[in-house]
């Protein structure tokens, strides 16, 4: 047990986008236990966006950097592999790893799809504005490049309960 244990998030908003970030955790982590910390909070390690996403921008919860995915293998921090590695080495050196999960965001789609929506406050999401009419959102999540690896499951607009966004003509609501 640790009584007054330190945590040190290992991230920040602006790291460059060399996925470096695995191997030098990894080569940082005896480092890390001689400073005191007793345990190291990582940034999403999933498939986002792009490439230069830092993690919130969530595409796939099952891609960590093993695949061609968003125009990318690796994510902003390095590979699954890599990932693994850096989680070994601080575990080796007695550290706890915290892994931060982000599970309400989506983002990046594969297609677009047509469905019912109607308008709210943002102020007050419990506020009709306007009666249902049919848009067009960017809810479609194939996975193509992961197919059914680890999961089967592809997301579609019966999985969200909001969107921000009607493609059809670029309105942005809520």
């Amino acid at each position: 047990m640790v009584e007054n244990g330190l945590m040190m998030q290992y991230f920040e908003w602006d790291l460059p986008n060399d996925g470096q970030l695995w191997n030098n955790l990894k080569d940082d982590a005896k480092h890390l236990k001689e400073l005191g910390v007793t345990a190291v909070w990582l940034p999403p390690a999933y498939k986002g966006t792009s490439q230069d996403d830092v993690g919130y921008g969530i595409y796939d919860l099952y891609d960590l950097g093993e695949f061609d995915q968003k125009g990318t293998v690796r994510t902003k921090y390095g590979t699954k592999e890599e990932y693994k590695q850096a989680i070994d080495a601080l575990h080796g050196q007695g550290l706890f790893v915290y892994a931060d999960v982000v599970l309400n965001h989506k983002a990046g789609a594969d297609g677009k799809e047509r469905f019912m929506a109607f308008e709210v406050n943002p102020d007050n999401r419990q506020e009709k504005l306007t009666e249902p009419y049919e848009i067009e959102g960017w809810t479609r999540f194939n996975f193509e490049g992961r197919g059914d690896t680890y999961s089967k499951f592809k997301w579609n607009w019966r999985h969200f309960s909001g969107t921000d966004y009607n493609a059809e003509n670029d309105k942005e609501a809520i």
